[in-house]
């Protein structure tokens, strides 16, 4: 929401208006409809806390706000059936984007890759959404995945989330950066098609690798682009190379 308000500020400020209704539209329909209110949604017949429900009628509210000069009678009708009020959107003053929290962001983007590879995964072995998993989760970065535990669970039905050391036999490999994911489930197993998926990936890195190489290679480029551009390709080399590794020993348990 801070970063949204502070982009479509300027965005206003140079008359970007259809960039900013762009911008506006994904935070409300990706972020805030697609994972925001699935991650506070209670469970099953489980009433929703009481600042949990105020917090998101508040988001809401802004929401409203951000997209009234573009649809001014829906807003104003939505912002007065939310909560009882004096006032009217049309003249509310807009509240400036705070400063934003950067872990948290970071959480939420990992949260978000983590629980789209598993339900990927889940759909390409045909495990039903209903059916529960057990997860184990082989990272060097244990603590971030705890801060998340709780709504990866619920997000991605397991009943049980642990923290490994090694590969965990008979299980569905998962491989986000160079973090590995081993989804347990009663369903047969195809190591075939897991194989080819993980081949498939691997070729896709190998590649993606080989590019950043060719242009890190170039001494012009390296010379003539920002110093932050550089640093960005160098990450980008790291991240590939960590990911190939991870999918090489994947692979290898698999074969094994």
């Amino acid at each position: 929401m801070n970063e949204v308000k502070k982009e479509v500020e300027g965005m206003y400020k140079q008359f970007r208006l259809s960039e900013a209704l762009k911008t506006i539209y994904s935070l409300i329909w990706d972020d805030f409809c697609s994972w925001y209110l699935e991650w506070v949604k209670p469970g099953f017949e489980q009433p929703i806390e009481t600042n949990v429900y105020e917090r998101t009628v508040d988001f809401f509210t802004e929401l409203m706000q951000l997209l009234q000069p573009f649809m001014p009678f829906v807003t104003e009708e939505i912002y007065h059936q939310l909560k009882e009020r004096s006032d009217d959107i049309c003249v509310k003053q807009f509240s400036p984007g705070r400063e934003t929290k950067r872990p948290v962001l970071l959480q939420a983007e990992l949260l978000k890759q983590t629980i789209s590879a598993i339900r990927e995964a889940r759909i390409k072995n045909n495990i039903k959404p209903k059916e529960v998993i057990k997860l184990h989760i082989l990272s060097t970065d244990k603590q971030a995945f705890e801060t998340i535990e709780t709504i990866l669970s619920k997000q991605v039905n397991a009943q049980t989330i642990d923290f490994v050391t090694a590969a965990v036999p008979d299980t569905i490999t998962v491989v986000i950066g160079a973090t590995k994911f081993f989804i347990e489930t009663e369903n047969v197993l195809d190591t075939s098609s897991q194989k080819e998926q993980l081949l498939k990936e691997l070729d896709y890195q190998k590649g993606f690798l080989a590019s950043v190489e060719k242009k890190l290679s170039n001494v012009r480029f390296v010379q003539n682009a920002k110093p932050e551009v550089v640093e960005l390709e160098k990450r980008k080399k790291e991240g590939a190379q960590q990911k190939i590794k991870a999918l090489e020993e994947s692979l290898a348990s698999l074969s094994g």
